[in-house]
């Protein structure tokens, strides 16, 4: 006779746990694509800028991937 043990909540735990990986997951993806769509609207928004408007900003038009990827001036 073969003895099996069972661990009462293992599978459960194991089932939360992958479960809240994956929820977790999703909203890091989430979070990603919101942070990716805020670069996009404030490059677009640089970008259309005229230089004397940058150089209120203090920022030129080189600067703008950098402020786009930061959200920084100066």
């Amino acid at each position: 006779m073969t003895a099996i043990t069972s661990h009462s909540g293992s599978a459960t735990a194991r089932f939360d746990a992958a479960f809240s990986a994956f929820i977790g997951f999703c909203a890091d993806f989430c979070a990603g694509a919101r942070q990716g769509q805020e670069m996009a609207e404030r490059h677009r928004e640089l970008s259309r800028k005229s230089s004397p408007e940058l150089a209120k900003l203090g920022l030129t038009r080189c600067d703008i991937p950098r402020a786009t990827l930061t959200g920084t001036h100066h």
